[in-house]
């Protein structure tokens, strides 16, 4: 009788193939996003920019309460990781489609086109971010220890982005409506979250359902880490942490599952 081989699968080969793409889709994805733009990656900065402006205005009509912090970086310190958040999912959305024919020809994970939508948007946050630093120093806002707090902030917001949008995608390759839905659900989703007003302005009643969305809490720990110089509520980002992990394992299956069938829907 033959003897039967059994060859370990080289996942350092795999490991490796799925990061070279990844770099690759990022580094066109960005490329082709500012090609023949006269702003450039300025444009990053200018779309938190323009809301925060037109939140500012919108309190001049209406009382928005910003917990007694100056309201223009209460409401950009807020902005700048909602805006990662929000295209970064909107963004995934058609990530597959938009790559058919690499997913027709390639046998690699299919959470490599969902990843570099996200990774894409780090960049904008990053670009997003030098300003919020110019308004830290304007304000004199603490610059202490609990700016360490930035780095698992940033980890926690990207896995959710990750797992909205990959979600999305799984959903979006299939039926163009969640397309055109992801938007308007976002903007919901932004005013849903204590982006232009603090947590403190929820009535009570409403506030157990609130803290159910993830974004809250996350919000929230930029707020403190950036604005007041201290540490987050650690019961709040737990909460936003637990949704986050939740969504994650719902949404990793559903992609894994219908990616099974992209090429032919392709």
């Amino acid at each position: 009788m033959a003897n039967i081989v059994w060859k370990r699968p080289n996942w350092r080969s795999k490991s490796e193939a799925f990061l070279i793409l990844l770099h690759a889709l990022v580094i066109r994805d960005i490329r082709a996003r500012y090609r023949r733009s006269f702003l450039g990656p300025l444009w990053a900065i200018l779309q938190p920019l323009i809301l925060m402006i037109l939140f500012s205005m919108l309190r001049s009509i209406v009382d928005i309460p910003s917990d007694g912090t100056p309201y223009l970086i209460f409401t950009y310190s807020a902005l700048v990781p909602w805006t990662f958040f929000s295209n970064s999912v909107v963004r995934c959305g058609p990530s597959v489609s938009s790559n058919n024919a690499l997913v027709k020809k390639m046998a690699l994970s299919r959470e490599v086109f969902p990843t570099a939508a996200i990774v894409t948007g780090l960049f904008d946050m990053a670009m997003s971010a030098i300003v919020l630093l110019v308004m830290m120093l304007y304000y004199d806002t603490p610059i202490n220890a609990s700016l360490l707090w930035l780095l698992p902030l940033v980890l926690i917001t990207t896995a959710l982005a990750w797992g909205t949008g990959i979600a999305v995608a799984s959903l979006a390759t299939y039926r163009n409506d969640f397309l055109f839905a992801t938007p308007f659900l976002m903007q919901v989703w932004l005013f849903a979250t204590p982006v232009m007003y603090p947590l403190s302005s929820v009535p009570e009643k409403w506030l157990a359902l609130y803290k159910l969305n993830p974004g809250t809490g996350l919000i929230e720990a930029y707020r403190a880490v950036l604005v007041a110089g201290q540490s987050p509520d650690l019961m709040l980002l737990a909460q936003s942490t637990a949704g986050t992990v939740l969504i994650c394992a719902v949404a990793l299956p559903l992609f894994r599952i219908m990616s099974q069938y992209f090429a032919d829907v392709l």
